[in-house]
């Protein structure tokens, strides 16, 4: 690849990189209220100390009346709380620190690339991140899912990199996390880490002071998940999401049989490998796709095709970290097919992301080296599925359904509070979910954590 060529490509992850970071109350329009029970939150424990429902510096930040038992993350909650502090409490503050994390995953991407192959990789790798519509979606939405890819690029970069035992502290550090930020990323890690360790064995033999520091860091650190897990703590809503739920199994197969559990499991994994899911539309949900691609990007598709022409020969050095990838992306949709809504899911196999795009950059690697107009081709590909990708993200993306991110409630929100009409904004919004009207009340009618939990208490919306 010759400086020119070098260029382009990084123009290309410039404009793309930079996309994320633009516009980002317009598209997706409205605020999620999964993004403002999150942003309620972290105010809450910048304010206060604690998480909103008063619980001293938690590890897992339950909401008001919290959405069918779900939690919110520590590794996410507490940068945020500290993201504030510098870049304010609007919506384009909270969505910034995602396309920030979302930032420092392709430079993680970057760096993976260029330990397992070389510096061509890197780049080819953090051209396929940037060009990713799947992660770049996720680059742009306040919840805790966003955190995951970079959490596990780099507890990855850490890994594989291994020079010294502070990176088995860094990586088994970074993987915690993971589990913590989102919990199908720990049926995920029980999946892959078996794999990686056989992986890296392979790779460099049996790295004794590696490997002590990275298992004694990951057991201290997951301790308290593994204990809160196992007292059915952090458990409501897979217990309400499973494919093992006897209420799931019961309607849907009149029997409570874990067999038909797995058979739905079987279904869903297959429907992950669906083309309209891959190619062409992508997730059901609207807060996950834009409809317009699928998760794969043209680059994803181009490896998909040099890997059936041979680009990859089975001597080829970069085989065993590709079936690596595989397997990262095989066991994060196996987390996201043990839950039963809205399947396939985009958001629940985030996490195989990072593996999607580091085989891409490696097999476009190799397809270099065996084809002349490769390159040419892979810069082309690009640059038309960015341009395609933007317009169809800032073009016709803010215009879907409203009622996806909740937009009458920010309308509600920017009309009434400013002017002091808390109780008018109760009123229009008395369905929706208490956590998400306490951020609206803090980051737009001025009021402070417990000011605004004393309103909703007040008006009946939350217990006392």
């Amino acid at each position: 690849m010759n400086r020119l060529k070098l260029a382009i490509l990084i123009a290309v992850v410039v404009v793309m990189g930079a996309g994320r970071f633009v516009a980002m109350e317009f598209s997706p329009p409205g605020f999620y209220v999964d993004e403002a029970a999150a942003a309620a939150n972290a105010i809450c424990l910048k304010q206060t100390g604690r998480g909103e429902l008063g619980t001293s510096w938690p590890l897992f930040f339950p909401a008001y009346d919290p959405y069918m038992g779900s939690f919110f993350s520590a590794p996410y909650i507490y940068p945020l709380a500290g993201w504030t502090v510098l870049f304010g409490e609007s919506i384009r503050s909270f969505r910034l620190f995602s396309a920030f994390l979302s930032a420092l995953s392709l430079i993680g991407i970057f760096f993976v690339g260029s330990v397992v192959g070389d510096r061509k990789t890197g780049w080819l790798c953090i051209l396929a991140g940037a060009v990713s519509p799947w992660i770049f979606q996720f680059a742009r939405i306040a919840w805790d899912p966003a955190i995951l890819p970079c959490l596990i690029v780099w507890a990855l970069y850490f890994t594989l990199r291994a020079r010294h035992w502070w990176d088995g502290v860094a990586a088994g550090f970074l993987f915690a996390a993971a589990a913590y930020a989102y919990p199908p990323a720990r049926a995920q890690l029980a999946f892959f880490l078996p794999i990686l360790a056989w992986f890296r064995y392979t790779r460099f033999g049996l790295d004794r002071p590696f490997a002590a520091a990275f298992v004694s860091t990951l057991s201290l650190v997951s301790a308290p998940l593994v204990y809160a897990t196992l007292t059915g703590e952090i458990q409501g809503r897979w217990r309400l999401l499973s494919v093992f739920s006897h209420d799931h199994l019961q309607g849907r197969y009149g029997s409570t049989s874990a067999l038909y559990g797995w058979l739905t499991f079987a279904k869903n994994v297959v429907k992950h490998f669906s083309p309209d899911f891959l190619f062409y539309r992508g997730d059901f949900s609207a807060r996950s796709s834009t409809k317009y691609v699928g998760l794969l990007s043209g680059l994803d598709m181009l490896a998909l095709l040099a890997l059936l022409a041979g680009s990859v020969r089975m001597n080829s050095k970069c085989l065993g970290f590709l079936l690596l990838c595989v397997s990262g992306y095989l066991s994060a949709v196996a987390a996201a097919s043990f839950t039963w809504d809205w399947i396939p899911q985009a958001m629940r196999s985030l996490g195989g992301a990072p593996f999607l795009v580091l085989f891409t950059g490696t097999v476009l690697r190799e397809a270099i080296d065996r084809f002349k107009p490769a390159a040419s081709v892979i810069l082309a590909v690009s640059i038309a599925f960015s341009a395609y990708f933007l317009w169809a993200f800032f073009a016709k993306y803010p215009h879907i359904d409203p009622s996806w991110f909740d937009n009458a409630v920010v309308e509600s929100a920017k009309v009434n509070l400013p002017a002091g009409r808390w109780e008018r904004f109760l009123a229009e919004n008395h369905l929706y979910l208490p956590s998400g009207l306490h951020y609206y009340l803090m980051a737009y009618g001025n009021q402070t954590c417990t000011e605004s939990a004393a309103r909703l208490r007040d008006a009946y919306l939350i217990s006392n």
